[in-house]
C-alpha cells in the first residue's frame, strides 16, 4: 500500500552516517515508501543560529541540565522541517529519524489518519521511548481510544510520550511547534510533550508501528553521573518550583481538554 499523496515523508540523517542511510533506504524500498532524506544538523559543527536560539538559563530550570550539542543539532533538524512545512504549505508530514524499524502496517495507519475530516490532532506519535506508554497497564498510560482503525487505535493521552523517531504532523501542528519552540530549552520530543503550554494534546497509535533499533548507538550521546551534580541551591529551588508550576498547569489543561 502506498501512502496518501497528501503526506510528505522526510528522513533525518547525518551526512556522515552512511550506514543509517543505507538501512533506511533499504527499509523504505521494501515498504514502498518514497521519502526525501534531509541532512541533519551536526552537533559537532553547530551553526551560530543554534547558539542564538538556545536559552541556557531556561534549560537549567525546565530541563534540569544544560543541553548537549547533539541535542541542539537534533532539535534544529526537526525544526527546519517545520519551517519547510509552513513555507511549502505541506498539509501532512511524516518525519522519521534513521535508527528505526517500521511495520508494514504503517502506510495503512497513516492513510487512515489523514482521511479524517478536520482531525483534532496536531501530531500523532508513531513511536515512543517510554515503556509505560508502549506497554500500558494503567488507565493513565492506556489513554482514551478516539477511533479504531484496521491496524491500530488512535489514542489520546494525558501524559508525555517521549521520542521523536517517527510521527505524523499537520501543517497547523508545525506552526505550533515553530511558535512555541523558537527558543530552545529542552530536546525536541520533550518540547513537543509540553502540551499544557504548546496546546499539542498527545495522540498516539497503539500498537506502535515504529520501534527504535538497538543495533544503532544513540547519536545524541550519554550523560555520565548525576546530571544535577554541582547545581547551586538557587538552581535547585528554581527547578523544583518549575516542576510544581508544570504540574498545576498540566492538571488544569487536562481538566478542560
Amino acid at each position: 500500500m502506498t501512502i496518501n499523496a497528501s503526506v510528505s515523508v522526510f528522513v533525518i540523517n547525518l551526512a556522515r552516517d552512511q550506514a543509517r542511510r543505507t538501512h533506511m533506504e533499504s527499509l523504505l524500498k521494501k515498504l514502498g515508501i518514497r521519502a526525501e532524506f534531509v541532512s541533519a544538523v551536526d552537533g559537532k559543527t553547530l551553526p551560530l543560529q543554534a547558539r542564538q536560539a538556545y536559552d541556557a538559563k531556561k534549560a537549567l530550570r525546565v530541563y534540569g541540565v544544560e543541553m548537549l550539542d547533539n541535542e541542539l543539532g537534533c532539535y534544529l533538524s526537526h525544526y527546519r522541517i517545520y519551517e519547510r512545512i509552513l513555507n511549502e504549505k505541506l498539509p501532512y508530514t511524516l518525519i522519521f529519524e534513521d535508527d528505526i524499524d517500521i511495520s508494514p502496517s504503517l502506510p495503512s495507519i497513516v492513510n487512515a489518519l489523514v482521511s479524517e475530516i478536520n482531525p483534532k490532532w496536531f501530531v500523532v506519535r508513531l513511536h515512543s521511548m517510554r515503556p509505560k506508554v508502549v506497554a500500558a497497564k494503567t488507565k493513565k498510560f492506556k489513554g482514551k481510544i478516539i477511533k479504531a482503525f484496521a491496524d491500530a487505535d488512535l489514542i489520546q493521552l494525558n501524559t508525555h510520550t517521549l521520542g521523536a523517531g517517527a510521527y505524523l504532523i499537520s501543517q497547523a501542528g508545525a506552526k505550533r511547534m515553530l511558535d512555541y519552540g523558537a527558543k530552545i530549552f529542552m530536546p525536541i520530543d520533550q518540547t513537543m510533550d509540553r502540551f499544557w503550554e504548546n496546546g499539542i494534546t498527545p495522540y498516539i497509535v497503539r500498537p506502535f508501528p515504529v520501534t527504535q533499533l538497538a543495533a544503532f548507538n544513540s547519536s545524541i550521546g550519554d550523560r555520565t553521573g548525576n546530571r544535577n551534580k554541582g547545581e547551586s541551591l538557587m538552581q535547585y529551588l528554581s527547578r523544583r518550583c518549575q516542576r510544581l508550576k508544570d504540574s498545576v498547569k498540566k492538571r488544569v489543561y487536562i481538566l478542560f481538554h
